[in-house]
């Protein structure tokens, strides 16, 4: 395969893999409304999805599944963070629309360029005017009366720090394993901790409705082992920084969504606002020293 062809190949995957997982939102949103319990549906999206992916890698990649007590460890820790980032984002999905939610989960990015500066990264002229940008567009898209519920806002703040946090810790710790297999363990840990939040909730168990099932079926084999295995073979084509600049691809996909599906509008002040935060997260575009080191496959988002 030629060089451009591969290119070309992996550009349809991260394209493709970037519309399932832009549709996760108002899935989620869809599941709530049809009353689910957000913790409940989140531990069977994850249950689903770590079965799932553990039979597609014994059956092709059994090696995948391979890896040392210090990879476990290290995974266990990431989940997490992780755990943390998908919980809160589920939570505040009951409380604001999935469109405002998805912008400002946009600034995950930026996020963890903060959390990479107070490691001892160095701090640029380039960080310091993206989050300006970001924190000027959300306080657009939540505040100056736009009747956004101020905990659902600062829920997705929360799991935009979170994941932010997830990402570094990937970028610290897991260079050396290979991706499928940090996705599996972290996955798994995940399924493990949101278990163990649903019983420590001491709440009576609710059966899910048919709708709220379907949503987990999509948003676990869609949205998560779908949408992974498409992203780690598009980035090994055209790498993860090309991947990261479409991300803005999928937060314009989820707005969409929202308003054919949910009927969800922004108004003009926030869609300025929205636009403040793709411009902060575009800024990684502009040419100049890179922001920071390149993330691994397997620190892409997957809300």
């Amino acid at each position: 395969m030629s060089g451009q062809a591969r290119r070309a190949r992996g550009l349809v995957q991260v394209l493709v893999a970037i519309l399932c997982l832009s549709i996760t939102p108002i899935l989620i949103k869809i599941g709530l409304t049809a009353g689910a319990d957000p913790v409940t549906l989140l531990l069977a999206r994850l249950v689903l999805a770590s079965v799932a992916l553990w039979i597609v890698l014994l059956v092709f990649s059994p090696r995948a599944c391979r890896i040392d007590r210090r990879g476990l460890g290290v995974c266990a820790l990431v989940a997490a963070a992780n755990s943390c980032s998908l919980l809160t984002f589920y939570l505040a999905l009951a409380r604001i629309d999935a469109s405002v939610a998805h912008i400002i989960f946009a600034l995950y990015p930026v996020a963890a360029l903060l959390l990479l500066a107070m490691r001892g990264e160095r701090i640029t002229r380039r960080r310091l005017v993206r989050l300006g940008l970001g924190l000027a567009g959300v306080y657009t898209l939540v505040g100056l009366g736009s009747g956004v519920d101020p905990l659902g806002a600062a829920l997705v703040l929360v799991a935009a720090v979170a994941y932010g946090l997830h990402l570094t810790l990937v970028q610290w710790t897991l260079g050396g394993y290979a991706s499928e297999t940090v996705t599996l363990y972290v996955l798994s840990f995940m399924a493990l901790f949101l278990g163990a939040i649903r019983v420590l909730q001491c709440a009576p168990w609710v059966a899910l409705t048919p709708v709220a099932w379907g949503v987990v079926v999509v948003t676990a084999i869609v949205s998560t082992v779908v949408a992974r295995l498409l992203l780690f073979g598009g980035i090994r084509r055209i790498g993860s920084g090309q991947a990261a600049l479409l991300g803005p691809v999928e937060t314009l996909l989820t707005v969409t969504w929202a308003g054919l599906f949910l009927g969800e509008r922004l108004s003009p002040l926030q869609w300025f606002g929205g636009l403040l935060v793709v411009a902060s997260v575009l800024l990684a575009a502009v040419p100049g020293p890179p922001d920071t080191r390149p993330l691994r496959p397997d620190a892409v988002a997957e809300h």
